[in-house]
């Protein structure tokens, strides 16, 4: 890094190149670093971090922005959401181009980090997951079972549990990987295909029962 510091880049390229590096290091060394020793690593002063990243938090939501941001994209969402496809094929669309996104060393390794030393990434990219995408994943397999989504908080906690344990699958596969170090297969669509028939099969079928493990107060009838 030190080398190619030397070469001429404007500050734009320069800030790319070091939160490159930056992705890298937190990717390998986790999120308990202080910014002298990442910029030893880098070979650069201290005072040079801090002309492209004002401190550690600011460093932090740049890698936030570049690794996860970047890879979120609104149309999942929408995907989700268009009633001309059924549940079923929307899913699987849908879980194609999640795991393509998520499914990198550095995106899955620098999240395990956060979560255990450091939860802000963490935090923010679940909190896209828990507002939007789940409630939204179990409101359109009920829709399609002709079935009424109850309401209320311990509702709301019981579709949030449902969907993340299917959802988490997924990511589950790429701490295989680049955790454990195992194989995955190298085709996934079988597998996104099977745990969407296997989820939506049995979400559907049991969810008209799912009143019984709510309060009275909670139960759509």
């Amino acid at each position: 890094m030190a080398k190619a510091a030397r070469k001429y880049l404007d500050a734009a390229d320069r800030e790319q190149q070091i939160l490159e590096f930056a992705i890298d290091f937190v990717a390998q060394r986790g999120l308990r670093f202080t910014t002298r020793e990442l910029a030893d690593a880098l070979g650069v002063s201290q005072p040079l971090l801090y002309r492209y990243f004002k401190n550690r938090d600011d460093l932090l939501q740049k890698i936030y922005d570049e690794v996860y941001l970047k890879r979120w994209d609104p149309g999942w969402n929408e995907l989700l959401a268009d009633r001309s496809l059924p549940i079923r094929e929307r899913l699987v669309l849908y879980l194609r181009a999640y795991t393509a996104a998520i499914l990198d060393e550095r995106w899955i390794r620098i999240f395990i980090a956060s979560a255990l030393e450091d939860p802000q990434i963490t935090q923010k990219y679940l909190g896209l997951l828990h507002e939007t995408t789940f409630p939204l994943i179990f409101a359109e397999i009920a829709a399609e079972a002709g079935v009424e989504v109850p309401t209320g908080p311990k509702a709301d906690e019981l579709v949030l549990e449902i969907v993340w344990g299917f959802h988490s699958s997924f990511f589950y596969l790429g701490v295989r990987k680049y955790v454990y170090r195992n194989s995955i297969p190298d085709d996934l669509d079988p597998i996104i295909r099977a745990r969407v028939e296997v989820f939506v099969a049995g979400l559907a079928a049991s969810m008209a029962d799912l009143g019984q493990f709510l309060p009275e107060t909670e139960v759509v009838r």
